[in-house]
């Protein structure tokens, strides 16, 4: 049993993502290694990959028949880096479902910097390596082959990068502690009843009723809750007379279907997902126009 790679000739990885990782292995590993790793794992030589926090572990077969144990480590995000990061993911409520359907977008890479932040390796700096064979200092063909077969599993699923990075899915949709203005409680409407009986004209709620002032603003500014601006922007016209919504022709996480994530992310982060979503679609649905 081993891993077949996608890729035949020619450089490993499509999404630019895979590519900038491969860059900064291959920085690392050397023209040489880099050729006979690329070589080895296009002859099916690595049996098995496991990622975790901050490493890539795997089992690669050399030439003589022995079954080698290279590791390649990319450093986790420490805590202020975890944080920057998680600020800029959650601005991006839809972060989470095209990461699982394959997608890293560049803008959140690019937002990053800003913080001097990446999701991708920085450079050489960020990774070491090590193997169970006698090439030493390394890097080792091992540890290339191990790094290529890495750099295709990253181009078919991007959330790899975030194991790597010591994160995981459920940190990009939970919101950050004590910043979501979906749990605050709504004001009291007690003073204006829900609905005036037929016929009490005198009794038609003013236009200035502070309660309502907030409801078609999309999330007030200042707010840390990265799913209020998506939302809003999503649904401009939610305040139209009649209270209906005309959909939006971008993607709208909130009418996905859970079964196309549960494939890639398994059916409990998929439900997650779409728990969080279609809860959030609920809560910025404007309420019905007092008549």
């Amino acid at each position: 049993m081993s891993i077949q790679l996608r890729s035949r000739r020619g450089p490993i990885g499509v999404g630019w993502h895979a590519v900038a990782l491969r860059r900064a292995i291959e920085s690392l590993l050397g023209g040489s290694r880099a050729s006979g790793g690329r070589a080895d794992a296009r002859a099916g030589r690595v049996a098995w990959i496991d990622v975790t926090r901050g490493a890539a572990r795997g089992a690669v077969q050399d030439s003589d028949g022995e079954l080698y144990r290279p590791q390649l480590d990319l450093t986790p995000y420490s805590a202020p880096d975890r944080e920057a990061f998680l600020a800029v993911a959650r601005a991006h409520p839809e972060l989470p479902a095209r990461m699982a359907a394959g997608e890293y977008p560049q803008l959140v890479e690019k937002e990053l910097s800003a913080h001097e932040v990446s999701l991708l390796p920085r450079g050489p700096s960020e990774l070491s390596h090590d193997c169970s064979c006698l090439d030493w200092p390394g890097p080792c063909r091992h540890v290339a082959a191990l790094a290529y077969v890495l750099v295709e599993a990253v181009d078919e699923k991007p959330l790899t990068l975030l194991t790597l990075r010591g994160l995981r899915l459920e940190d990009l949709v939970a919101p950050a502690a004590g910043t979501s203005a979906r749990s605050a409680p709504s004001p009291p409407h007690d003073a204006t009843p829900a609905a005036p009986p037929p016929g009490a004209g005198d009794n038609t709620p003013s236009p200035e009723d502070p309660t309502g002032d907030s409801i078609g603003t999309g999330g007030s500014a200042g707010t840390a809750d990265s799913t209020g601006g998506t939302v809003g922007n999503q649904g401009e016209d939610s305040g139209s007379v009649d209270g209906s919504a005309h959909p939006s022709p971008g993607f709208d996480p909130s009418r996905a279907d859970p079964s196309l994530l549960a494939a890639v992310l398994g059916e409990h982060a998929a439900a997650l997902i779409a728990a969080f979503y279609q809860q959030g679609s609920q809560d910025d649905e404007p309420p019905h126009p007092l008549r």
